[in-house]
This record gives structure tokens, sequence and C-alpha cells, in this order.
């Protein structure tokens, strides 16, 4: 019996979702992936989990694509087997992306490729010092992929995404840091995984219903026009004041300025 490609364990509120292929760096192949979307799948379904944590075991996040299934999906007669693949992989960038739980992502060591984008997808995006990543892909022949190109020209800009996927540098921490890729750099990758997992821990804490629709307008508002993301923006505040968390809040800050608390 072939052994599972994640673990999955839950602290609280927060499960925590680890990519367990250390003697493949964590690489990804549709089990992976398809592994990865049940069990975020399963916890936005349920009501005990509030936030995820994502990241990999043996020191490093991911390195991408796994070249032997690479390889094998490539052999075919046609291109069936390449797009059941790459369809897989879009599959788990959907669910997190459309999630009504903010995922928090751990990453330390090697974070390559589809593993890098992987991360990008995430809500925040915790990073260990040892951390280095690179959009390998033109080196390797082939085209940015796993929403790459899609998510990185929006967090860096047009000629920084340009540089970064063309040109294929390996950048480190700091770097990610500097370039909005990374929210926070810690020492190693026990600090690195205990950060994403307190601002998973915080991100719980909050109102479900006012976080998933505050992801949702932030992810809409990438491709909506100005009236667009207004008129959103209309409709979910809507939904959510009349939610009992937004009652609840208005009511006690009431409560606390009638005592001279502004």
């Amino acid at each position: 019996m072939s052994q599972p490609h994640i673990l999955v364990k839950d602290e609280g509120r927060v499960r925590i979702i680890t990519i367990d292929r250390p003697d493949r760096r964590n690489a990804l192949t549709p089990v992976t992936v398809a592994e990865m979307e049940s069990a975020l799948r399963e916890a936005a379904d349920g009501s005990d989990i509030g936030a995820v944590v994502l990241t990999g075991s043996g020191g490093h996040f991911s390195a991408g694509g796994d070249v032997d299934h690479i390889l094998d999906a490539a052999g075919g007669d046609d291109d069936a087997g390449l797009l059941t693949m790459m369809r897989a992989f879009h599959r788990v960038v959907v669910e997190i992306w459309e999630s009504r739980l903010p995922v928090v992502a751990a990453v330390s060591g090697i974070a390559y490729g589809g593993g890098i984008n992987l991360a990008l997808v995430c809500d925040l995006v915790v990073m260990s010092a040892d951390a280095r990543i690179c959009e390998v892909f033109v080196k390797r022949g082939i085209v940015p992929d796993v929403a790459g190109a899609y998510l990185l020209p929006r967090i860096v800009g047009m000629h920084r995404a340009r540089e970064l996927m063309m040109l294929a540098p390996e950048i480190g921490a700091e770097r990610a840091l500097e370039l909005g890729i990374a929210n926070v750099v810690e020492p190693d990758a026990d600090a690195a995984l205990a950060t994403a997992v307190a601002k998973a821990h915080e991100l719980a804490a909050m109102p479900d219903y006012t976080v998933a629709l505050t992801k949702k307008l932030v992810n809409r508002s990438l491709d909506a026009d100005l009236r667009g993301s207004l008129e959103l923006e209309a409709v979910t505040q809507a939904a959510a004041l009349r939610s009992k968390a937004a009652v609840e809040g208005f009511e006690a800050f009431r409560q606390s300025r009638g005592k001279g608390h502004r």
C-alpha cells in the first residue's frame, strides 16, 4: 500500500497540512495535490477549523513538480496525460484561492517552480531565513505553472515578475520579503512554522464569516474594475453586517463608547 503524500494534524481550530515526501524534497505529483485538495476541502466543509497552515517536511517546502511524473506524463502519444496532470494542480490552486479558510504557508529550504507558486496562492507567507525560491521553469524549457504567471505580477509588479520568471534567479528569504512575496522571515524552519501556526490561530479567532468575505473581496479585486469591486463590497458588507459577529461587535463597541472610550 502506498504511503500518503501529506500529513494532516489539527491543532485546535488550525489544520496543519505537511507535504511529506522528504526524499524527493516534497516534489509534487497529482496524488500529492489531490490529497492536499481533499484535506483543504474537508476542513472548509466543517465548522471546527478556522484556518490552515501549509508546510513541508524535512527542511524544505517543495522542489516543485516531480520530474519522474512529469516525464511519464510527457511520454504519451498526445497531450492527454499532461493536461490531466496540470488540471490536478489547478484544482488545488482553486481550492486554496476560493476556500472560505485563510491559508498560511510556512516556507523553508527549497521552494522552486510549482512549489513557490503554491505558496503564492496562500493568503500569508512566512519564510525561514534559509528559504531559497526560484521560478525555475524557463531553465527547464517550460513555462510557469501553478498560477505563477497570474499571481507573481500582481504581487511584485510586471517588470519584477518578468525578471524572476524569464531570468529565473534564485533569491533568498530577505529579498522575498523586500519584494512582498513573504510577509515575515524567521531565523529557522521551526520558528517559521511556529509563527505561521500562531498567525493561523489569530485568523481562526476572528469571525469566520468576515474573514471569508474579506478574502473573497481581496481576491476578486485583482480582476474587477473599481465599480465592480465597489458593488461586490456593498453586497458582501451588507451580508456581513447582518451576521451575529457584526451585531455583537458593534454592540460591544457602543457599550464601551458609552463608558468614555472611543
